[in-house]
């Protein structure tokens, strides 16, 4: 795995954290990525609209994100794309929590279009890197985080796995620190964020959304704890709700506002 040079980007942690996935879907953008190939999809019917760059769950594939939920965008008047992780879907190589952190950012750039047009949405696993990209892209148009993680550490003891890689734990928990510090991150970001999140979510529970909300440093930020449903199921449950949360801030913040 070339430049597989931190913990985090062991295949022992990358086995606890990733779910992969392969796909017939055809991509609609490929990126290359730190030597792969990243097969995302793309929705593109607003030529003056911004963009959604669009972060999913670790069990889930952009194609099938792009075939349930990219109306959710396109009926605010933005264009979308799915970005598909390294392993997953069409994309080649192994996913990676740490080297993945400027995918972001390349796929971005091959989108050719400048980060006040971008809002960046990280849905679960996909927080994480959604958060990373308002930090590479400060001047970007907006974040939304759903179901996002606060401390990868509370749904991921990955220092456990320090004996199997070889490492002590304290350097497993240094990375993370280093990494995933999502306080620091939030805390630099002055731009608009909405954190939706299911009150009920069983698997990451609501405070991680509590934590993600409060460490913004922004004034336009936003918490909405949904009612209804857990973690896989707070858009259907929701719906009504969820959509007149997530377009009324996409069309806030667009590009034409």
């Amino acid at each position: 795995m070339p430049g597989a040079t931190r913990l985090l980007d062991h295949p022992v942690i990358g086995r606890r954290v990733f779910h992969p996935r392969p796909t017939t879907a055809a991509p609609t953008l490929v990126v290359e990525a730190g030597g792969y190939q990243l097969g995302c999809h793309v929705q593109r019917p607003h030529p003056n609209g911004g963009w959604v760059v669009y972060f999913h769950g670790n069990g889930e594939l952009a194609a099938e994100c792009d075939r349930y939920c990219s109306d959710l965008f396109t009926q605010a008047g933005f264009n979308v794309c799915f970005i598909e992780y390294r392993g997953y879907g069409a994309s080649d190589g192994e996913p990676t929590l740490s080297a993945m952190l400027g995918d972001g950012e390349r796929v971005v750039a091959a989108l050719g279009v400048p980060a006040g047009r971008v809002v960046a949405f990280g849905r679960s696993l996909g927080s994480l890197y959604a958060i990373e990209l308002a930090r590479r892209l400060p001047a970007i148009g907006g974040v939304v985080l759903e179901s996002g993680i606060a401390a990868i550490s509370d749904l991921w003891p990955l220092a456990q796995k320090a004996e199997e890689i070889g490492c002590e734990p304290a350097a497993i928990d240094q990375e993370i620190a280093a990494d995933f510090d999502h306080q620091a991150k939030l805390g630099a970001y002055n731009g608009p964020l909405l954190v939706l999140h299911a009150a009920g979510d069983t698997l990451v529970d609501a405070s991680h959304a509590e934590r993600l909300h409060a460490w913004a440093s922004g004034p336009d930020k936003r918490l909405v704890l949904l009612p209804r449903g857990s973690h896989n199921t707070i858009l259907s449950a929701n719906l009504t709700e969820y959509v007149a949360e997530l377009q009324g801030f996409l069309r806030r913040v667009g590009p034409s506002n």
